[in-house]
Formats: structure tokens, C-alpha cells, sequence
């Protein structure tokens, strides 16, 4: 389950402009390859998606990320398992999407594996990620970030929202996300520049606060990742 919503609003949509982690960011556009493929048809396939890697998986498990510079040093006639080498690169679903572009330009990669334990969920492309930082550099509700854990059954975003006001905030967006195991992670963005003291006190009230970002600091990520990732395309 993922939903998004706007405090005072009576709807609720799907959106990416809060998504915080891997999970949220996948591509459905892409693909992913079998170990019986044969070289060309790995090749065609990233020509296609205008791809230079992609996701090698067997029946769900992640095998490796097939690189084209690897594949191109091979008979395109055999099965390219057995020939071409595969990197052990993924992220964890729960990975800030920060994160997955810090690995993406360390690695040199056009596209990310999200993988937990082992099983793949799908991957996240150089479009997605430009998505992503583009919506979080434009949009207008500049605000502080933050991230909560709980179990689904001491959810009450009214119990939350009324901890939250009580510091002088307000919430203006909310991102759920059902983490399995009866859980579910919490986003929020918050009117305020200061989220201290609303961390402090949710707390002190017994809720888990995973991460959270004052408004220059979460700017200032964003921005910094978003111009190394421009530099990285332009490699």
C-alpha cells in the first residue's frame, strides 16, 4: 500500500514528490534478463531502453547486473550467464533515494537493482531518478522532512498530526507506505524549517523516528545530489 496526501485535504493520490526511498522510485518501464538469454538479445534489449545495464534474475532472485562493455567482449550466440561477468551491485528497498544516486554515480550505472534479501523488486532508472530530484527541487511546499515507523495497528494520523501541532507545525504532506509485518513507514513534510523540537517531542511520546532533515539541510542534499548526477549524465 502507498498512498499520498495533502493535510486538510478530503483526497487521496499517488505521487512521487515525497518519496523518500527505493521502493517508491522503481521504473515499471524496465526489464529485467534471464539467465537463458543470449547475449544479443541482452544487447537489443538495452539499445531498446537506451540502457548500458541491466538486472539478470531467476525465478525472482537477483543474479547480477549485466553491463553492455562486458557483453560486447563476447559471442553474442552463447548464453551470456556463462559468459559475461556480473556485478553485485543493488540497494535495499528501504534506502533513502539519496542514497541509491550516491551509488548510481559511484558505480557508473544507468540503472539500480532494488533487491531485499535477495529477491528482486524491480529497478530504478535514470529517468526516475531525474524525476525525483526535479520534484523535490521545485516543489513550492518548502519544508522539513521526516520519516516515523509504527506498526499499522497505533496508526492515527490524528494522534500524530495533533503531536506535531502541538510544536507549532503543521504537516502539509504525508507518504504512507505499508513495509509488510504489519508495519508502516511514515513520510512527512512539514511547514517548518526547524524539526528539532517536533522530533524531540514525538520522542518523548514513544514514536520511532527514523530520519529526518531541516529545510536548508534537505535543500542542500538535494541540490548537491542533483548536480553530480548532471555531471555523471554528461560523462
Amino acid at each position: 500500500m502507498a498512498a499520498f496526501a495533502r493535510a486538510g485535504a478530503n483526497f487521496v493520490t499517488q505521487s512521487v514528490s515525497i518519496h523518500m526511498h527505493a521502493a517508491s522510485i522503481l521504473d515499471p518501464e524496465m526489464i529485467a534478463l534471464a539467465p537463458g538469454d543470449t547475449l544479443d538479445k541482452a544487447l537489443r534489449a538495452m539499445a531498446e531502453l537506451n540502457m548500458a545495464h541491466l538486472p539478470v534474475v531467476a525465478e525472482g532472485q537477483f543474479l547480477g547486473l549485466a553491463a553492455e562493455e562486458d557483453l560486447l567482449d563476447h559471442d553474442g550466440d552463447h548464453v551470456f550467464i556463462t559468459n559475461a561477468r556480473l556485478m553485485p551491485v543493488a540497494v535495499g528497498p528501504k534506502q533513502h533515494f539519496l542514497e541509491v544516486i550516491d551509488a548510481m554515480v559511484r558505480n557508473h550505472l544507468t540503472i539500480m537493482p532494488v533487491v531485499d534479501e535477495g529477491h528482486y523488486l524491480g529497478a530504478i532508472s535514470h529517468a526516475k531518478i531525474f524525476e525525483t530530484l526535479a520534484l523535490q527541487i521545485s516543489n513550492e511546499d518548502r519544508g522539513s522532512i521526516l520519516t516515523l515507523g509504527m506498526a499499522w495497528a497505533d496508526y492515527s494520523l490524528a494522534q500524530l498530526a495533533h503531536r506535531i501541532e502541538s510544536n507549532d507545525a503543521k504537516i502539509l504532506q504525508v507518504f504512507i507506505a505499508d513495509r509488510g509485518s504489519e508495519r508502516v513507514e511514515i513520510t512527512l513534510r512539514l511547514n517548518t524549517r526547524d524539526v528539532e523540537p517536533v522530533v524531540e517531542s514525538l520522542r518523548r511520546h514513544g514514536y520511532e523516528v527514523d530520519t529526518f532533515f531541516k529545510a536548508e539541510q534537505y535543500e542542500q542534499q538535494v541540490q548537491k545530489r542533483f548536480d553530480a548526477f548532471m555531471r555523471f549524465l554528461k560523462t
